[in-house]
């Protein structure tokens, strides 16, 4: 075979590396579907940890739910998640009149699966009340992420809203006066779509990303209330209802090295 033969021999080979049947053949490496499988029987290695790290009577009262929502994953809610992909939320910035008036609108597909989630398992609220899929008590943090490892394997941006809303709830039952916690914490944590509070959390600005320390949104107290002065650049579950911001104070010692949430 002389130089040229070679050449066009090599040629074919490269041409072969990007054809149909070669593209088909790599598609093979990919990891299986797991399209109307349930998700949480298939994963030998959940029925393998869990029992060493979750009460067995807790695990016990979980394993129907857990089969429920695995059942989900490999079905109806994969097929909301490709809904919601296809269909993503909508910024309306005036009514029909043409007045002001900024609103997020959401496909149904994402309304079903904020259903699921909160409404159905109440993942935002099984660590911080009593009562979530008829268990006494607050679960540990651990049976929360096994709802959160199933779900997020059909459907992962939906879930940073749900762990806003239990986070943000957390910082409210912890740090805030007894009558906001009064106010906000129910509705927070309720299950009812009709009554709850969806949460948010605004921490980045322009400077300071990675480096919250950088930021410059003040807080100036006025009377008995708070006005913040500055602007927020980015933020998780924006149409919510309840909003944690990160501000530094003004009137404390030392104030460009103290923050508080608002």
């Amino acid at each position: 075979m002389n130089y040229q033969d070679k050449k066009v021999s090599s040629e074919m080979r490269n041409r072969s590396l990007a054809g149909r049947e070669a593209t088909a053949e790599r598609s093979k490496k990919f990891a299986p579907s797991y399209d109307g499988e349930n998700f949480f029987v298939a994963d030998r290695n959940i029925a393998t940890v869990l029992p060493q790290y979750l009460d067995t009577s807790l695990l016990a009262h979980l394993q129907p739910h857990l089969e429920e929502l695995g059942a989900l994953c490999g079905g109806r809610l994969g097929e909301l998640a490709d809904a919601a992909e296809r269909n993503p939320p909508k910024l309306h910035y005036r009514d029909k009149f043409g007045r002001d008036n900024e609103w997020v609108e959401y496909h149904p597909a994402y309304q079903e699966m904020e259903s699921i989630a909160y409404g159905r398992f109440g993942i935002h609220a099984m660590a911080y009340r009593s009562g979530v899929l008829g268990w006494p008590v607050r679960m540990p943090p651990l049976a929360k992420y096994v709802f959160q490892y199933l779900f997020s394997q059909a459907e992962f941006g939906l879930l940073c809203p749900v762990n806003m809303a239990g986070s943000s709830s957390e910082l409210v039952r912890r740090y805030g006066a007894p009558e906001i916690r009064e106010k906000y914490l129910p509705a927070m944590l309720s299950q009812d779509l009709s009554e709850l509070k969806r949460s948010a959390q605004f921490i980045t600005e322009k400077a300071g990303g990675s480096d919250v320390g950088a930021a410059e949104l003040k807080a100036v107290a006025e009377g008995d209330h708070w006005r913040l002065w500055g602007e927020k650049w980015f933020c998780s579950n924006v149409s919510a209802d309840v909003v944690v911001l990160l501000a530094r104070p003004m009137e404390r010692r030392r104030a460009e090295r103290a923050w508080d949430s608002f």
